[in-house]
């Protein structure tokens, strides 16, 4: 009878799962991560960023991959998510976040950010720009404002006081009045560096936002036709072709060439002439004049992590990205590519590493970035057309406006 019952548990022991027996071994979660930009420094900063991260994260791996800005990284991400194999992790811009959102490209991490340790540090204008209809998408990890760059030698040479860059716009008209060298009709070194053409005309962006406009309203629809943008070409209109020697910002701002007395620039554009010993000490940087009474604000670009909509981990998708916004990553990225931080604990601690840097915070602080909106690669295109009929004389400014509105009317139907 015992050596019956032995054999009995044996045999029922047989046709158990394996897993009642045995518990199984944890397998590895692997998260796949494609950057916009394909730039070798923020490439390598990455990598490291991974391998510090795995190391202090056991079970998930991180699988790196990046593309270029522009259609190289639509391409690739609309490739990968037709398949239904899109990535878990997407470093991203301002202008994917409602497209994607809506396309379910995104998920939502509103609840992760609920409980973040980082939620009440990270600056306001930078969480605005990751954050569509009322739910949080996006955390930004680069920023790229446009400051006021302004020559300070050339400022003394002109009687002007070199730490008083212009603050209000009847400033800045006189002041580029004063800094103009001509050789009879034909600027030669403008005395306001302002491009006539563009492929994204985020200057003039900065002439609207220092007068107290914006693009769309509170429920998402276009304003391009309203009162604060005729001003800012009105008061560019006045003076610009006296001024500034014709350019597109596709190319090299003259500014940059030792041609220019002010400009405004994207503080990335900047560094050569920084590190330019021929012009050490002679370079200063300040928030855009607004017009008088308004706030000082700027244009910002900034690029954010994002949770893909096929992500199947999102817990550990989110550890990475709060792994990447640490108060030490922040300031590695500070440190290793020159990038303004996000966090304002960290604002102290960037300045300390140069003193320009209050100033690169505090146009990330003041900063706006592109409309948050389905239609935002369609304004780009009519911005920029409806900047440049005004500037050639093409069109009036209430003109430019006017048709540039219904444009973009049309294009959202």
């Amino acid at each position: 009878m015992k050596k019956l019952m032995v054999m009995l548990l044996v045999a029922i022991l047989a046709f158990l799962p394996i897993g009642c027996a045995q518990k199984p071994v944890a397998q590895d979660v692997t998260l796949k991560f494609v950057r916009i930009g394909n730039d070798a420094a923020e490439a390598e900063y990455w990598k490291g960023l991974i391998t510090r991260f795995e190391a202090k994260t056991p079970g998930v791996k991180i699988q790196y991959d990046d593309a270029a800005v522009g259609e190289p990284m639509e391409t690739k991400l609309n490739s990968m998510f037709s398949a239904g194999m899109g990535p878990d992790l997407i470093g991203h811009g301002i202008m994917s976040v409602a497209a994607r959102a809506v396309a379910k490209n995104y998920q939502p991490i509103t609840q992760y950010f609920s409980t973040w340790e980082g939620k009440d540090d990270i600056m306001p204008s930078v969480l605005a720009n990751g954050t569509y209809n009322k739910e949080v998408y996006g955390l930004a990890y680069s920023t790229t404002p446009y400051v006021f760059a302004y020559r300070k030698d050339l400022f003394a040479t002109a009687g002007l006081d070199p730490e008083k860059p212009p603050a209000t716009w009847d400033e800045l008209k006189q002041y580029a009045e004063k800094l103009t060298v001509k050789e009879g009709d034909r600027i030669v070194t403008s005395g306001f560096s302002f491009p006539k053409s563009a492929g994204n005309f985020v200057e003039f962006d900065c002439f609207v936002f220092g007068n107290g406009g914006r693009y769309y309203d509170a429920d998402g629809k276009p304003t391009l036709d309203t009162p604060d943008k005729a001003e800012a070409f009105a008061f560019l209109s006045s003076f610009i072709g006296n001024v500034s020697i014709p350019f597109s910002n596709t190319e090299i701002n003259p500014f940059i060439n030792g041609n220019a007395a002010m400009t405004l620039i994207n503080n990335v554009a900047l560094t050569g002439m920084l590190k330019n010993e021929a012009y050490k000490d002679k370079i200063g940087i300040a928030l855009p004049p607004s017009n008088t009474g308004k706030k000082q604000e700027t244009f910002s670009g900034c690029n954010m992590l994002f949770i893909g909509g096929d992500c199947k981990n999102p817990d550990a998708a989110f550890k990475f990205i709060s792994f990447a916004l640490t108060k030490d990553e922040v300031m590695q990225r500070a440190t290793d590519l020159n990038i303004p931080v996000t966090r304002i604990s960290q604002v102290e601690a960037f300045t300390a590493l140069n003193p320009m840097n209050a100033v690169r915070a505090a146009c990330v602080a003041n900063g706006i970035g592109m409309p948050r909106t389905t239609w935002a690669a369609a304004f780009q295109k009519i911005r920029n057309n409806m900047v440049q009929e005004v500037l050639y004389s093409k069109a009036s400014p209430e003109e430019a406006l006017k048709t540039a509105q219904q444009a973009l009317l049309d294009e959202m139907k």
